[in-house]
This record gives structure tokens, C-alpha cells and sequence, in this order.
């Protein structure tokens, strides 16, 4: 046993390392759909399509596009991440812009705990 320690926990160790580099690769996703702007264009959020299993999964005609999960991401206007949150069906998510709220229509515990903005995303009076 003594000289397969070694082997085993070089093995272990590299498995360790090749899971984390796909987890952190996975999560980065593919962007989904164009990026929607808050008002006065300061925020943005983001959809990402991440692969899972069950997309490959059998679906009945018509809806295979249905099965998108991935990260829904909120950004400021130079590309900082503010917040995310993964959800199942992000098709037809949308955010809605209130003040110095974000609300993700399409996720239902997105209605009473909002993302909460540095500043507010509404337009400039003049």
C-alpha cells in the first residue's frame, strides 16, 4: 500500500485541480440575449448560458430552446460585478429598474429581496 500513496495522492490532488479549473470555467457561462441597460445607462445585467445536464436531456418539439439555466449577472456601466444568482429558465427573465432597485421579473423570490444598487439607475431631471 505504502508505495501506491504517492500515485494516489498526486492522482487525487490533480483531479482537485482540473475540477476546480472546470467549475470556475463552467460558472463563467456564454452570454445569452443582448445585456439590458438601466435608464441612465450607469448598470447593466447580464444573462450567461451555462451548460447542464439537462440540457441534453429529451425535450418534446419545440422546446429545446426552453431549457437555458445559467447566471443572471448585474454589472456597472465599466464591467464591475455587483451581483449574480443562478436560475433554472432564464429565457424570459427581464430586469425592471426602480430607483436604487433591481427586480428580475420571472424570479419569484426577486420580489420581496431585490438587488440593491450604489446609486439610482433612473435618468437625470435637467
Amino acid at each position: 500500500m505504502k508505495k501506491y500513496y504517492k500515485p494516489l495522492l498526486t492522482f487525487a490532488l490533480l483531479l482537485c485541480v482540473i475540477g476546480a479549473a472546470s467549475f470556475f470555467f463552467w460558472k463563467q457561462g456564454t452570454p445569452y440575449q443582448q445585456p439590458y441597460w438601466s435608464p441612465n445607462g450607469q448598470y447593466y445585467v447580464q444573462k450567461y448560458s451555462n451548460v447542464m445536464l439537462s440540457r441534453f436531456a429529451s425535450t418534446m418539439p419545440g422546446q429545446g430552446s426552453d431549457a437555458i439555466d445559467g447566471y443572471i449577472r448585474l454589472y456597472d456601466k465599466n464591467g464591475k460585478l455587483i451581483h449574480e444568482r443562478f436560475e433554472a429558465f432564464i429565457r424570459d427573465v427581464k430586469p425592471t429598474w426602480a430607483g436604487s432597485k433591481v427586480y428580475l421579473m420571472g424570479v419569484k423570490e426577486m420580489d420581496d429581496d431585490p438587488w440593491i444598487l450604489p446609486n439610482t439607475s433612473e435618468e437625470e431631471v435637467r
